[in-house]
């Protein structure tokens, strides 16, 4: 098997899981999760295979060292080699990539191929087992993943933390998730005998979890859900990007524009992502032009429009199509400085003008899911819309649907 040299990673590392992998059943212990993550930072988005790599002690041992560490780092060495995923399959498709099912099998995998301890480089040399390469690799080409920056990973203490700070992470979109505690317990490898009662569950799992996460990117605050006297579900909710000022052009804490940060996490690579800046710089549209497509782009993902939001929200930033809108709403909105969002006119409702709904029912694009769409955009119109609580009114001489918020 190939090896690659040792790496450092850097802090703006951005590593990527398969959606299959983040809501597999496995755990880890802290040392685990350690080597784990150095592994995953050492995966370049061009890879396709896996190779062996070398990581040093001080990237999985933090607080000490000496003989004790050694002699647990190479105990843990043992213990993940032995680790197994209970995973969903994933289904081939005709263009050669993978893809989850409606109703998927799930099947156990071991998770390293290799994992051994060198005290002569004070290191683990390890690798990841083949078989969980579809998870892992060429995920661009797939569709499916979710990215997380090292940065924030390296926030969390609790592998719990760690694993919730990821279910969390592929729901960044929609602001919200819902897990019953049955899925919570499979999720997290919980045994039988493991916080039987839910209150020790609670605050050893969530409520640590709330707090680690409350200094990363994804802090949540979350209801709990009853049937009866038992606690069925718990309901996460992070926090609103509508609440939230226009994305500023750079970060008080990154050289990073927080602008490039919110689009690589969206997915957009990083080609993509210097041709976007090169238009900024040219001033060809200004970052409030990106944000107001990150909103219209997520209200049709949310809709079932859209299949892959990063290649939606690219296209719509180079051919720069949903411009005019941009300007005409920037327009009506009378300041620059409040965010232009399809989410109009009140703060305490929810309005997308009735051309705009038709444009979209009408011209779906290559990521819309075309087997749901309504024979008529009247049916479609009633289907999604009025169903769901949405009137049509005429406001400015123009015809929109409102919902109250």
């Amino acid at each position: 098997m190939p090896t690659k040299s040792p790496l450092v990673p850097t802090v703006d590392k951005t590593v990527a899981q398969h959606n299959a992998l983040i809501n597999a059943r496995f755990s880890f212990v802290p040392l685990e999760m350690r080597l784990f993550i150095s592994l995953l930072t050492r995966i370049e988005l061009t890879d396709e295979h896996f190779c062996e790599h070398f990581v040093p002690m001080a990237e999985i041992i933090h607080e000490r060292t000496g003989g004790s560490a050694y002699e647990e780092v190479k105990q843990m060495c043992d213990n993940i080699t032995s680790r197994r995923l209970y995973i969903e399959k994933l289904v081939d498709t005709q263009q050669g990539t993978r893809k989850r099912s409606k109703k998927p099998d799930f099947e156990f995998i071991p998770l390293m191929a290799k994992a051994a301890y060198e005290s002569d480089r004070g290191g683990v040399v390890a690798s990841f087992n083949p078989l969980i390469m579809p998870y892992l690799l060429q995920l661009r080409e797939s569709g499916n993943f979710t990215l997380a920056q090292l940065e924030q990973l390296n926030k969390l203490k609790s592998f719990y933390s760690y694993r919730i700070y990821w279910l969390l992470k592929e729901y960044a979109t929609f602001k919200k998730r819902t897990i019953t505690i049955a899925q919570l317990r499979f999720l997290l490898d919980l045994q039988d005998g493991q916080y039987p009662r839910f209150n020790n569950l609670r605050t050893r799992i969530l409520d640590k979890a709330q707090s680690e996460m409350q200094l990363t990117d994804m802090p949540f605050t979350y209801e709990l859900q009853k049937q009866g006297k038992v606690v069925s579900e718990v309901k996460f909710l992070l926090t609103d990007p509508n609440d939230s000022e226009l994305i500023p052009a750079k970060s008080p804490s990154s050289e990073t524009p927080v602008w490039e940060q919110t689009l690589a996490q969206i997915g957009v690579g990083k080609q993509s992502l210097a041709l976007v800046s090169q238009q900024l710089e040219a001033g060809e549209y200004e970052v409030d032009y990106i944000a107001y497509v990150v909103r219209i782009v997520e209200g049709q993902f949310r809709k079932g429009k859209i299949k892959k939001p990063a290649g939606a929200i690219y296209k719509a930033l180079i051919e720069k199509y949903l411009f005019a809108d941009y300007q005409q709403a920037k327009k009506a909105s009378g300041t620059k400085k409040k965010q232009v969002t399809e989410l109009a006119i009140k703060t305490n409702e929810v309005a997308y003008r009735l051309r705009e709904v038709r444009e979209i029912y009408d011209n779906p694009g290559p990521y819309a899911q075309r087997q749901k769409r309504a024979d008529s955009f009247e049916q479609h119109l009633q289907q999604v819309y009025l169903q769901d609580g949405f009137t049509l009114e005429q406001r400015g001489g123009e015809d929109w649907i409102i919902k109250q918020a």
